[in-house]
């Protein structure tokens, strides 16, 4: 087209065929020129016109300003002039139509006449046959306005944002179609219709694959992991939605496997596409090209000072003719997911500036000979240590956490180790928190920058239901009040400007909390935790106090008949990390003392024996070795968690040489008496994306010290159920197991509601992560569940369990703590007495499964 009309251009030079006037009909014939091509000449633009044919409205001073053209201006004619100036107003896209028209008004003068149609422009736009949510996304795409020019461009650009935007999502045979439709009031102005048929999704049904020898289909096919194909499909979470970016992904995974099975050379030649066998089902065609297959040979280091080959050999752990397989061999040397690599060897110890590339020195039939090259340079020290993001939190408490110190030399693994402690205090939002390491290699320091983002982590608890067990086994009202404050600080308590609205900034915890189930129960709690006494080393010192109130009648308080239990006591512990086995271990050392007081509580009531009625003490000490490597508290999709502990009391039937088996009941449970192990451990594994697998194992065993006491009626363990009965009798402890009715597992082992002396449980959990936001973590999860309580070891049987499975879904708002709901079915429901039906709903606020 732009030939076209410089051509024409030409052409009226030639002829020198000119007309002037106002419209293109008053343009007479002028003046014939004759022109010298061999000697173009100059004229000066006198003035210049602009006309629009369809006589429209038009900003006359932008038409000149486009064209590149001016009055005064000299051009030469013939010449370049003109032409160029048609080409700058078509490149606008805002005309359909450009002609200049020339007169010669004396010699060495000309008047320019610009003749233009402008485009139509858009008045109004409407998207038609998709969502009002799609159009919404699709208005912020398209940026279609009022009085925008209506082009070719436009349209088809518009058409192909849209249709890529569909294919995206899967509908791969989505159509557009265009319709303009004029406006008879206003000139120059249409209404645009954008008329979408989306069709259907289109998924992957096969695919199809030629060429390959040495590896087979179905091994093809499965390293397309996240693209499975509709036949035969297996696993239905995985996605069968084709589109063109999610096959490039793929495809190059297909590759991977060739290369990590030593088909270094292995191509595809061909991938094609069909629709077969439906519209919204496409077929891919695939042809390798798989090559030989290769095998390592020798493997030679170059380079390296501080550490002796034969070691780096070990940590490569790659042996001669085995399979060349370069993923495995990039790992072992820079970022091996499964353990260590030779690059975190070096930087582990300083050296920053290492660098190391690996190179082929021979290849020889199918085997390939290596020359890892290392350039050491030095080992950097630690420069200057910030942390910018803390508003809240006081920045002593951030420097007891930073392992990384200026002066010294420069650790990776302490960098991340700091990272983690960093979002294990539960005071900083993970996905918020980053490192920024500045190397200056003129002096061989590294700046570190700690990124840190604070999110709310105190938790105001006042919730009400309805659940537990009540008097007469009946389901209660349960009432809860509390505060939590995880960032106390007593230092800041008696300067009153520090109130906002509470002391707030050393990491210390806080916690209130009061519980009622009407006249059945009311429990009141108080703790306090700082976790580094002293201030100088991390020395955890925590101390709880606790009263609870259980009546097992309607009397008022002041009825001496009245039958209750009441529990009060105090919990004093000393924490401390260790250093070896390595220094993820703690160790916890605790004091507590309780006092039982039974009032009228003769009878037997949860196991208790007939005729005891009054005081029994409990003086026992506890130990608690645990270990915790998980990558964040709340939904952790790393590491583990270890914890053995030893609660006992004092032998005192085997100290005071007194006959227990001719004692009063009274004065043989004056002092409870016994020993408790518990065993606790969780793994954590992801396995695809933010979906992790949850393992855990739990044991608990209540023993005694003497024969004619037996197992005391104190600290057992109540099993089944949710773990929120709204309150617990005698100090037992309550262990949740879903699909089954509230402490039912026990009571089935033990004839009584009192709690068993052991326990055994197991759980497997797939949790995937909804949303995680500093505001709220929503994960869901399924899981298997099995578990069983026991009267005595001789009853022990880990492989015969109660069983369960069922989903759940859990909520943590960092003001309420953790919220989760379950369903369990109960398979072996019919083997626990009092269970009433297989299928159970499960709700519990601020506890863990």
């Amino acid at each position: 087209m732009k030939i076209i009309k410089q051509i024409a251009i030409v052409l009226l030079l030639l002829t020198s065929s000119t007309t002037w006037g106002q419209s293109a009909d008053s343009f007479k014939l002028y003046t014939n020129f004759i022109y010298n091509f061999a000697q173009p000449q100059k004229f000066l633009i006198k003035d210049i016109l602009v006309e629009e044919t369809n006589g429209k409205t038009i900003d006359k001073r932008m038409v000149i300003l486009y064209s590149g053209l001016s009055r005064n201006q000299y051009i030469k004619l013939p010449g370049n002039d003109l032409s160029k100036a048609i080409e700058n107003l078509w490149i606008q896209h805002n005309y359909s139509d450009v002609q200049i028209f020339i007169k010669e008004t004396s010699p060495g003068e000309v008047l320019l006449n610009i003749v233009v149609a402008e485009q139509t422009r858009i008045w109004q736009y409407g998207i038609w046959g998709v969502s009002n949510t799609d159009k919404k996304d699709l208005r912020e795409m398209l940026s279609l306005k009022r009085g925008k020019f209506i082009t070719p461009n436009l349209l088809n650009v518009s058409k192909y944002k849209i249709i890529n935007h569909y294919k995206e999502k899967g509908y791969y045979n989505a159509d557009v179609v265009m319709e303009r439709i004029a406006i008879d009031t206003l000139s120059g102005y249409e209404r645009l219709n954008i008329n979408i048929t989306k069709g259907n999704k289109v998924k992957l049904y096969d695919i199809v694959i030629a060429g390959n020898e040495q590896m087979d289909d179905a091994k093809i096919r499965r390293s397309a992991n996240k693209l499975k194909r509709k036949k035969n499909k297996v696993i239905p979470l995985v996605t069968s939605k084709y589109t063109a970016v999610k096959w490039d992904e793929e495809k190059g995974k297909i590759l991977n496997k060739y290369i990590s099975n030593g088909f270094r050379d292995a191509k595809i030649i061909t991938d094609s596409i069909a629709n077969w066998p439906k519209p919204n089902r496409v077929t891919k065609y695939l042809t390798i090209n798989e090559g030989n297959k290769y095998y390592f040979g020798k493997v030679i280091w170059k380079g390296n000072k501080k550490f002796r080959s034969g070691t780096l050999d070990t940590i490569l752990s790659i042996a001669g003719g085995s399979v060349f397989n370069q993923n495995l061999l990039e790992e072992r040397l820079y970022a091996n997911p499964g353990g260590f690599d030779i690059q975190s060897l070096y930087m582990d110890d300083g050296y920053l500036f290492f660098n190391m590339q690996w190179v082929e020195t021979l290849v020889h039939g199918d085997t390939i000979d290596l020359e890892i090259r290392i350039n050491e340079g030095e080992q950097a020290r630690i420069g200057r240590v910030n942390w910018t993001g803390n508003t809240k939190t006081n920045d002593r408490v951030i420097l007891r956490e930073i392992r990384t110190k200026p002066g010294d030399i420069f650790n990776r693994s302490e960098i991340q180790r700091t990272m983690r402690d960093m979002a294990a205090l539960g005071l900083f939002d993970p996905a918020a928190m980053n490192v920024n390491p500045k190397p200056n290699p003129t002096n061989g320091t590294v700046d570190i920058d700690y990124l840190l983002g604070e999110k709310p982590s105190d938790q105001i608890e006042l919730s009400g239901g309805w659940g537990g067990n009540g008097l007469n086994s009946r389901p209660s009202v349960i009432g809860t009040a509390g505060v939590q404050l995880n960032n106390f600080s007593t230092r800041k308590m008696f300067n009153r400007k520090a109130w906002n609205p509470v002391p707030t900034g050393d990491g210390q915890k806080l916690s209130l909390r009061a519980q009622s189930n009407g006249v059945s129960y009311q429990g009141y709690t108080f703790s306090f935790t700082e976790p580094w006494f002293g201030g100088r080393k991390p020395n955890s010192l925590s101390v709880s106090i606790f009263h609870t109130v259980n009546s097992f009648d309607t009397r008022l308080k002041k009825d001496p008949l009245r039958q209750v239990f009441f529990n009060t006591g105090i919990n004093i512990s000393l924490g401390k990390r260790l250093k070896w086995p390595d220094d993820f271990f703690s160790i916890q050392n605790s004091i507590s003392l309780q006092n039982y007081r039974m009032q009228n509580m003769d009878g037997g009531f949860y196991g208790f024996p007939s005729g005891f009625s009054g005081l029994s003490h409990n003086i026992s000490f506890q130990t608690n070795i645990s270990r915790s490597s998980v990558s964040d508290m709340i939904y952790p999709m790393s590491g583990s968690n270890f914890s053995l502990s030893l609660n006992a009391t004092p032998p005192y039937s085997l100290l005071n040489n007194k006959n227990y088996s001719s004692l009063s009941v009274n004065e043989k449970y004056k002092w409870a008496e016994f020993y408790k192990w518990k065993l606790d451990m969780d793994w954590y594994t992801t396995i695809w994306k933010k979906m992790v697998l949850a393992t855990r194992a739990r044991f608990g065993f209540l023993g005694y010290y003497n024969g004619n006491l037996g197992t005391t009626f104190f600290e057992r363990f109540q099993v089944g159920g949710a773990g929120m009965f709204g309150f617990n009798i005698a100090a037992t402890e309550i262990i949740s197991q879903r699909g089954y009715d509230n402490y039912t597992i026990s009571q089935n082992a033990m004839g009584a509601q009192t709690g068993a002396p052991i326990f055994n449980k197991f759980t497997t959990e797939l949790r995937y992560s909804v949303v995680q936001s500093q505001t709220a973590t929503v994960y869901a999860l399924a899981f298997l569940e099995a578990g069983d309580a026991y009267r005595t070891l001789k009853n022990y049987n880990p492989f015969q369990l109660k069983r369960a499975a069922g989903v759940g879904i859990r909520l943590f708002m960092p003001m309420f703590g953790l919220i989760g709901l379950d369903y369990g079915y109960g398979f072996d429901y019919k083997q626990v007495q009092g269970n009433s039906k297989p299928g159970q709903v499960h709700f519990f606020i601020g506890q863990q499964f």
